[in-house]
C-alpha cells in the first residue's frame, strides 16, 4: 500500500493544522495526511464506501489527532442512508462509523462539511420536507466527544429556503440568500448552543449589474475574500468584503492553501519518510 501510494500524484484537501495537511491522490481514493517541513506521511487506511469530504483534527497538548469522513450508501431505489465515520490516528487500524441521529421528514438538499479545524467538528445539513413546509437541519459531530447535536436555522429566516446557498464562512457553517444587492447571511458560529449570526454583506457590483443576481452563488469564504459561483459564466467572483469590489475572476474554485503553511517538527504515530 505505501510503496504503491508514494508513486501517486496527490492534492491539498486542508489548510494546515499544527503543519499537517491532509491530501488526496489525483487518481484514486488514497487519503494521506503529511507534514511538508520534515517530509513525512501517513497514509490512512480505507474509508468504506462512498466517501467524501475526509478531514481531521490535532490537539497539539496531547498530540491527539483524529480523522473523520462523511459517507453514505444506497437503500432502495430512491433513498440512502447517511452516516461519519471516525479514525483515531496511531490507535484505531479502521475506521468506526456514527449513525447519524434520526430525522423527522424527507430530506430534501443536503451538503456535508468535515473536520474544521476551529471547531474540531463535522456537519451535515439538511433542507428537510416536513409536510408542506421546509426546514434546514444542521447535524454537528464534535469528533472528540463523537457526539452529535441539531441545529435549526430559526423558521422566517428566508423567504424561501428551496433558494438557500449553503457554503463555509471561515470555516462555519452558513446559509445565505441574495436580497435586492445585498447577500444576507446566517453562520452556526457555536453549534453546541446553537447560535447563529447574521451578516449582511453589500454587493455593490450589483448596482451597475441587476442581472447577476439569477446568476451567481456563494460559494465560500476564506478572511475577507467571497467567493460567488456564476453559473451561467462558469467562472468565480472573488469579492472583496471590506473594500466591497471584485477583485479577481478564476475559472475554478480557488483555495490559497500554501499561503497560510507554518512548519512545524510534529510526528504522528505510524508516518514514515515520504520518499
Amino acid at each position: 500500500m505505501a510503496f504503491l501510494a508514494s508513486r501517486l500524484q496527490f492534492h491539498c484537501k486542508t489548510y494546515d493544522v499544527a503543519g499537517l495537511l491532509l491530501e488526496e491522490s489525483l487518481t484514486s481514493r488514497v487519503f494521506r495526511i503529511r507534514n511538508f517541513a520534515t517530509h513525512q506521511v501517513l497514509y490512512l487506511p480505507d474509508a468504506h464506501g462512498k466517501s467524501r469530504s475526509v478531514g481531521f483534527v490535532f490537539d497539539s497538548s496531547t498530540g491527539e489527532c483524529k480523522a473523520a469522513c462523511f459517507h453514505w450508501k444506497q437503500e432502495g431505489d430512491s433513498g440512502f442512508e447517511v452516516s461519519f465515520e471516525v479514525l483515531s490516528i496511531g490507535k484505531d487500524d479502521r475506521w468506526r462509523t456514527l449513525k447519524l441521529p434520526k430525522q423527522n421528514g424527507e430530506p430534501f438538499v443536503g451538503r456535508y462539511f468535515t473536520a474544521a479545524k476551529e471547531e474540531g467538528a463535522a456537519h451535515v445539513v439538511q433542507i428537510i420536507r416536513d409536510g408542506q413546509d421546509f426546514k434546514l437541519e444542521v447535524q454537528s459531530l464534535d469528533i472528540w466527544s463523537e457526539r452529535f447535536t441539531i441545529a435549526t436555522l430559526p423558521r422566517g429566516a428566508f423567504l424561501d429556503l428551496k433558494r438557500v446557498a449553503i457554503f463555509l464562512w471561515n470555516y462555519y457553517v452558513a446559509v445565505a440568500d441574495i436580497v435586492e444587492e445585498s447577500l444576507n447571511i446566517l453562520v452556526l458560529e457555536d453549534f453546541k448552543e446553537q447560535k447563529w449570526r447574521k451578516i449582511i454583506v453589500p454587493l455593490k457590483f450589483l448596482k451597475d449589474n441587476p442581472g447577476l443576481k439569477d446568476e451567481i452563488c456563494p460559494q465560500g469564504v476564506r478572511l475577507n475574500d467571497l467567493q460567488l459561483h456564476n453559473a451561467v459564466k462558469k467562472n468565480i467572483l472573488v469579492y472583496d468584503m471590506e473594500r466591497k469590489v471584485i477583485k479577481a475572476t478564476h475559472t475554478k474554485y480557488v483555495e490559497k492553501i500554501y499561503e497560510f503553511r507554518k512548519p512545524s517538527l510534529v510526528t504522528l504515530k505510524g508516518m514514515k519518510n515520504e520518499y
